[in-house]
């Protein structure tokens, strides 16, 4: 994701793309500073971007898109 990205959010995308982010993480344990957390936040901005306003079909969105076991098995 560029950082040019983000400049196409109004204040209620950010918003929505952080609180979603956030909450993906933090439910998975996961840091929005990995990989797996950067991951989800080019997911989210992409999702937002093509018009996406439910925070729960972001993260929804994450999770599919997402090929990551966090099981830990």
């Amino acid at each position: 994701m560029s950082l040019l990205s983000l400049l196409y959010l109004d204040d209620h995308g950010i918003e929505l793309v952080s609180n979603a982010v956030r909450q993906w993480c933090q439910v998975r344990h996961v840091s929005i500073q990995s990989i797996q957390g950067q991951k989800a936040l080019n997911i989210a901005v992409d999702k937002v971007l093509a018009g996406e306003r439910s925070p729960a079909a972001i993260v929804e969105a994450i999770d599919s898109d997402m090929q990551v076991d966090f099981t830990g098995k």
